[in-house]
C-alpha cells in the first residue's frame, strides 16, 4: 500500500515535465521564425550601410512604445495605440484564415471579404444615416458580416459541390472586392459630392464608440485624448478570439472542422457531412473577416477612401495563422507582433532612416521560415528528438480499427 501510494506520488513530475515539454515545443516554431527573421533582416540593413540596432529600436518605440528616445519626442503611449488600432483587423482575419486551416481549406481571400465588409458597413452607414445609434450600429455591424460570410460562402459551395479550389476562387474575388471598391468611389454611387477617391462618411451613429473622449481639453500622457484611436471594436475583436476557442475545442462543429481537416475521407466514413462542413466552415471564416471590415469602417476611417485599394490586413492575416498555428492564443501574438511592425515602421523610417519596406521584409522571413519548417529540420521542437506522429482523431481511429479487422484481401 505504501509502495502504491509512494508511486502515485511520483506520477505528476513526469506528466508535468511532458506537459513542459509540448508547451515548449509548440512554441520554438513561431519564436525561432521570428528570431531568424529579426537576425537576417538586421544583416540586411547592415549590408546596406544601415545600422540595424537603431532600426529595431525605432520598431520597439513605434510598436510597443519601448526604448524611445528622447531627442525624437515619440510618444509611448501613441505608438501603443496605433498598435492596438492596426492589431485590431489582424485578429479576427487572423482567425477567418485558421478556421479554415484547420478543416484543410486555404482561406486566401480574407482580403476579399474585409473588402465586402467594410463596403456593405459604408452602404448601410450612409444610406440609414439618420437612424440613431442603438439601431444603426448594430445594422452597419450586422452587414459588414453577412457581406463577409456571402463573400467566402460561394468559394465554400464551389469548393463542395464541383470541387473547385478555394485557393484560386478566393484570389479571384479578392480582385473583383478590390475593383468594386474602386468602382464604387472612384465617380461611382459612393463618391463623395466634393470629393475623389472617397465616399460620403457614414452617419454618427454609425461609429464605434472611443474608450476615450473626442476632447481637446483633456490631456492624456501629454496629448489631447482624442488622438488616440482605441475604439470599442478591440473589446468585439477580443469576443471573436473567445467565440474561435470555444468554436474549435468545445462544440461539436468544431470537432467535425478538425476531423475533416485531419481526414475528409475518415470524417465521412464517421457520418460528419464534409460538403456541409466546409461551407459552414467558410460562412462563419468570411464573416470574421467581414466583422473586420466593418469596424475598421465603424472605428477608424468613417467612409471608404482609396487606401483600400492597396490594403494588406488580409494577407498579413496567412502570416498571422500562420505563425499562430491555427490557435487561439497564437493568434493574439501574431497579432500584436503584426501591429507593431506596421505602427513601428513609420517611426523607424523617421528615426533611423530605414526605409519600411523592412517590415514587409521581416513578415516575408517569418513566413519564409514557417513554410520550410526551418527549426524543424534542426529538430528544435522536439528537443532532440522527432517529433511523434499525431494520433488519430475518431474517424480515422474507427476506419483504422475496421480496416485491421476486414479478412485478408478485402477493404472497407
Amino acid at each position: 500500500m505504501a509502495a502504491s501510494t509512494a508511486t502515485m506520488g511520483r506520477r505528476p513530475g513526469p506528466r508535468l515535465a511532458s506537459a513542459a515539454r509540448r508547451v515548449a515545443g509548440g512554441f520554438a516554431v513561431p519564436l525561432g521564425s521570428v528570431v531568424f527573421a529579426f537576425l537576417v533582416g538586421g544583416l540586411i540593413v547592415a549590408v546596406t550601410g544601415g545600422n540595424p540596432f537603431a532600426a529595431y529600436q525605432g520598431l520597439l518605440c513605434g510598436g510597443l512604445g519601448i526604448a524611445c528616445s528622447t531627442t525624437t519626442g515619440e510618444n509611448p503611449a501613441l505608438q501603443i495605440s496605433t498598435t492596438i488600432v492596426f492589431f485590431t483587423p489582424l485578429l479576427m482575419t487572423g482567425i477567418a484564415v485558421a478556421l479554415p486551416f484547420r478543416a484543410g481549406l486555404f482561406n486566401i481571400g480574407a482580403e476579399g471579404q474585409l473588402l465586402a465588409g467594410s463596403v456593405a458597413c459604408t452602404i448601410i452607414g450612409i444610406k440609414f444615416s439618420n437612424l440613431p445609434a442603438p439601431i444603426l450600429l448594430p445594422m452597419v455591424l450586422l452587414g459588414g458580416t453577412l457581406a463577409g460570410a456571402i463573400w467566402a460562402g460561394v468559394p465554400g459551395v464551389l469548393k463542395a459541390t464541383i470541387g473547385a479550389h478555394e485557393v484560386v476562387t478566393t484570389i479571384m474575388l479578392n480582385y473583383v472586392a478590390q475593383w468594386l471598391v474602386r468602382y464604387l468611389i472612384v465617380g461611382g454611387p459612393l463618391q463623395a459630392a466634393n470629393g475623389f477617391s472617397a465616399s460620403s462618411p457614414i452617419g454618427a451613429g454609425a461609429r464605434l464608440p472611443l474608450f476615450l473622449p473626442n476632447d481637446p481639453g483633456l490631456i492624456i500622457f501629454g496629448l489631447p485624448a482624442g488622438v488616440y484611436r482605441v475604439h470599442t471594436g478591440l473589446l468585439i475583436g477580443l469576443a471573436a478570439l473567445v467565440i474561435f476557442a470555444i468554436l474549435l475545442w468545445r462544440t461539436s462543429l468544431g470537432y467535425e472542422i478538425r476531423a475533416v481537416g485531419q481526414s475528409p475521407k475518415a470524417a465521412r466514413y464517421g457520418g460528419i457531412n464534409v460538403a456541409r462542413t466546409i461551407i459552414v466552415t467558410m460562412l462563419i471564416a468570411g464573416a470574421f473577416s467581414g466583422l473586420a471590415g466593418a469596424i475598421q469602417i465603424a472605428g477608424v476611417d468613417h467612409n471608404l477612401t482609396d487606401k483600400y485599394f492597396n490594403d494588406t490586413t488580409g494577407f498579413d492575416a496567412i502570416a498571422v495563422a500562420l505563425l499562430g498555428l491555427g490557435s487561439a492564443v497564437g493568434i493574439l501574438f501574431a497579432s500584436i507582433l503584426f501591429g507593431a511592425l506596421h505602427a513601428g515602421g513609420s517611426v523607424m523610417q523617421a528615426d533611423a532612416g530605414i526605409s519600411s519596406s523592412l517590415v514587409q521584409i521581416l513578415q516575408a522571413l517569418i513566413l519564409f521560415s514557417i513554410a520550410a519548417n526551418f527549426l524543424r529540420v534542426l529538430r528544435l521542437p522536439a528537443f532532440g528528438r522527432r517529433p511523434s506522429a499525431p494520433a488519430p482523431t475518431a474517424p480515422a481511429a474507427a476506419l483504422m480499427t475496421e480496416a485491421a479487422k476486414a479478412p485478408p484481401g478485402e477493404t472497407t
